[in-house]
């Protein structure tokens, strides 16, 4: 990686890593909290689909605006805004405070995202812009192996206080992004032009469509599989909490192995489109394994397969959307993280249901759409405009 882009890289690799933190620091407490308001499962469900409908809209809303005004203001927007709304949950006394602070949250936070990737995208170039993107997935797995972790001893004192932590790390590299990261958007895009990728029945005829489609499946999958998971495991092989929490640590640290550590050398040996294809057909294989493994530790090695997979389709999947983008790349990445929030949103009402049918389909299912996706759409992302040279 070139020395100029090491130190934006590391500190957008810190925003994300204490962003995600924030995002899981939270998870271990949410029941109880939920339950002591008076609520059950129906309001906290509503409360976390709030989160990712809101992402939805707003994701490319915010990519736009970072094309037109910079990608530093509306980065620094996202990051204090996502550490605001955490302290508005902690002193948030009802149901209802709590779901709307939630949709908040999901609002302005949607800003950090796509602009973390359109910025290393403006910086970035060949295998040192998918291993940049993969150490930001790196990031935010790490963030979700310590973040719950940390959410669960520290919500053991006190059940609001992992709020006011994740908000303050946010907060906390907000002046380090304010005081060291340069603007980085050479021309600003001036409205809305026919180029600019926008959020309706359009979107299936832009040139990327295929990649957010294919985000929408990573993320899909992914859902179902964290939805239905644990009770899979538990009926198969009998794992109960604390093997849950084994295995989702293990795959969150090959998941950023890869990411981190592994991406940029693949790369640039076999492409961001053999790559991602690649990723698809292991998550795929992992689906299949884990619906064979005949016990635990075959069905922990099924499920690092499954995550390596989704692991090695993020980074070169939003690569290849700045790739296409040569114009408003930050609107492109907007809708890109819109299709993923599509499938965070439908994935875990689809794999709750279909496990409720039979405790195999929604693996059964998630390998027929990887597949089919693959079959269908592989010439087409074999065709994707890609400059192998700067590989």
């Amino acid at each position: 990686m070139q020395k100029q882009i090491v130190r934006p890289v590391i500190i957008l690799f810190t925003v994300q890593f204490l962003v995600m933190i924030g995002f899981g620091i939270v998870i271990p407490i949410l029941p109880f909290l939920f339950t002591g308001l008076g609520g059950g499962a129906l309001s906290l469900g509503i409360f976390m689909a709030s989160y990712s409908i809101m992402q939805f809209f707003f994701a490319p809303f915010w990519g736009r605006l970072s094309d037109r005004i910079g990608r530093r203001p509306v980065l620094l927007i996202g990051l204090g805004g996502y550490g605001l709304t955490f302290f508005l949950f902690g002193i948030a006394g009802n149901i209802p405070l709590l779901i709307a602070f939630r949709a908040l949250s999901g609002m302005i936070s949607s800003a950090t995202l796509p602009t973390v990737m359109a910025y290393l995208s403006d910086i970035t170039e060949g295998a040192d812009r998918s291993r940049s993107m993969g150490m930001i997935g790196a990031a935010a797995g790490l963030g979700m192996i310590f973040g719950p972790v940390l959410g669960g001893w520290i919500g053991d004192y006190n059940i609001t206080l992992p709020f006011f932590v994740a908000g303050g790390l946010a907060l906390l590299v907000l002046p380090f992004a304010w005081a060291l990261l340069p603007e980085t958007l050479k021309k600003p895009v001036e409205g809305i032009t026919r180029e600019t990728p926008r959020l309706s029945w359009s979107v299936v005829h832009n040139p990327s469509f295929v990649l957010f489609a294919f985000n929408f499946i990573l993320s899909f999958t992914m859902a179902m599989f964290e939805t239905t998971y644990a009770l899979f495991a538990a009926e198969r092989v009998g794992f109960g909490p604390k093997e849950m929490g084994s295995v989702f640590m293990l795959t969150g640290i090959a998941s950023a192995i890869v990411q981190g550590g592994l991406i940029g050398k693949l790369v640039k040996k076999f492409g961001d489109v053999g790559i991602m294809k690649a990723g698809a057909y292991s998550s795929a294989a992992g689906f299949i394994f884990i619906l064979l493994a005949p016990n635990k530790i075959l069905i922990v090695l099924a499920s690092i397969i499954f995550m390596a997979g989704t692991a090695l389709m993020g980074p070169t999947s939003t690569s290849l959307v700045t790739r296409q983008s040569t114009h408003s790349q930050g609107a492109s990445l907007g809708i890109f993280q819109s299709f993923g929030s599509l499938g965070r949103m439908l994935g875990p009402v689809t794999g709750g249901a279909l496990y409720g049918v039979g405790i195999t389909l929604p693996y059964i299912f998630g390998t027929l759409i990887l597949i089919t996706a693959l079959l269908f759409a592989g010439r087409r992302i074999g065709a994707l405009v890609v400059d192998e040279t700067t590989v």
